[in-house]
């Protein structure tokens, strides 16, 4: 059987997972703060809104009117998905205080993310960060069941193909800020800061990537107006000083000046 990908919206980075995500699968951007991890997840969800799909957005931490005004600085405009009935943005808020008393009723998470979707009729979803929904919680069973079983609900109710961010402290060799949710994904993401020769480059690395075969070299990127995230060459190439080889500078050329991706309009 082949399984069914689905596009993130980076040219390139669909090439390094082996074809993109599997859809009805859940996967995770991880890294510290401030290096692109909402970007790339709005990326994915514009990538599906620029196909007619409709896709969810939901906030656990920032409020969703600086979100989307925040992409109109990228030149992405998705007021205007919003305003088609295409993208269906919402916040979610979850107290330590309920995640103590309530730490398996992840039943009432979904409900109303399907509620607030109509009746759960997208096809993606970002949640993001999902390390908001548990500060502050006491029992660490408690944390990885809510977690669990919303990865799970997400699967089988909504069968949408989902990305959850999640913050790690500066300097941090985890993977994620509790521990686990990197192994209830089909798939990490990591994307960091190196310094090299006295400035700093943004990095991308897949770390996993369930039944494919992903490449999992240290790419560099960058965020370019209208394009968001672009991948360019493996690290490597950047710390000893070597040129671009001729087919990393063609895939580099495809991400700069795509045909077709342009999410400026709908």
């Amino acid at each position: 059987m082949v399984l069914e990908r689905v596009s993130t919206g980076v040219p390139k980075l669909d090439r390094i997972l082996g074809g993109g995500f599997i859809r009805g699968k859940t996967y995770l951007i991880t890294g510290e703060t401030g290096v692109g991890k909402t970007i790339l997840s709005l990326q994915f969800l514009l990538e599906g809104l620029r196909n007619g799909e409709r896709v969810a957005y939901v906030s656990l931490d920032e409020r969703v009117q600086g979100v989307l005004d925040g992409a109109m600085t990228l030149g992405w405009d998705l007021w205007s998905y919003y305003r088609m009935g295409l993208l269906y943005p919402f916040e979610i808020r979850i107290f330590s205080e309920d995640l103590r008393k309530y730490g398996k009723s992840s039943k009432a998470y979904i409900d109303t993310i399907i509620k607030m979707t109509n009746g759960g009729q997208v096809s993606r979803i970002v949640l993001d960060p999902i390390s908001a929904m548990a500060f502050g919680a006491l029992e660490e069973f408690a944390v990885r069941e809510y977690i669990r079983e919303i990865i799970l609900f997400l699967e089988e109710k909504i069968g949408a193909t989902t990305v959850l961010t999640c913050d790690i402290p500066s300097g941090s060799n985890r993977l994620s800020r509790f521990g686990y949710e990197e192994f209830l994904s089909s798939g990490v993401i990591v994307v960091g800061l190196r310094n090299v020769g006295g400035r700093l480059v943004r990095t991308l690395m897949v770390r996993k990537m369930r039944w494919s075969p992903a490449d999992m070299t240290v790419y560099t990127f960058e965020i370019m107006h209208k394009r968001g995230v672009v991948i360019g060459p493996p690290l490597t190439s950047l710390e000893s000083g070597q040129p671009v080889s001729g087919q990393e500078e063609r895939f580099e050329q495809e991400e700069r000046f795509p045909d077709e991706f342009d999410v400026s309009s709908p």
